[in-house]
């Protein structure tokens, strides 16, 4: 072989050992991105399942006003009447939850979307105070909050 031909190889297969090394750490810098990005999908799903224990209560729909002026508590008569509204709006803000309601001995399912298969359920759980407009009391009850990961 001659000097020149031996160069240009010499060449080929330096550039060749580049690449690969190039693509490798392509690869790798992919991987640590993906975990990244999926660790902080997690992170935002568990925000916004905890941000629902107090989304919930403030709902115009569940909570205790009279003449305007809203109190910090769930009217038992609107949680019913919730409850048996089903609406694929609240599928977009709830996803797969349960969301629970009880009071004076009543358990009323405000929001129930259990998916068929999920690998784990997460429970988180609050008192709060329900306000029976009938007989105009209060009671503590408790609200909870089911997550299904699939």
């Amino acid at each position: 072989m001659k000097r020149g031909q031996l160069q240009i190889q010499e060449s080929i297969f330096v550039l060749f050992v580049f690449f690969i090394i190039l693509v490798i750490g392509m690869v790798v810098f992919y991987q640590m991105e993906f975990r990244s990005i999926e660790r902080m999908r997690k992170e935002n799903e568990d925000v916004t399942f905890y941000y629902l224990i107090s989304y919930v209560p403030a709902m115009p729909e569940v909570v205790c006003s009279e003449k305007g002026i809203v109190e910090e508590c769930i009217d038992l008569v609107k949680a019913r009447a919730f409850a048996s509204y089903d609406n694929d709006y609240y599928r977009k803000i709830f996803g797969n939850r349960k969301i629970i309601l009880n009071a004076d001995g009543e358990k009323i399912e405000l929001y129930d979307f259990e998916p068929s298969k999920y690998s784990a359920e997460r429970i988180i759980s609050t008192p709060v105070s329900v306000y029976n407009p009938r007989d105009k009391s209060y009671t503590i009850g408790k609200l909870e909050v089911h997550d299904y990961e699939n």
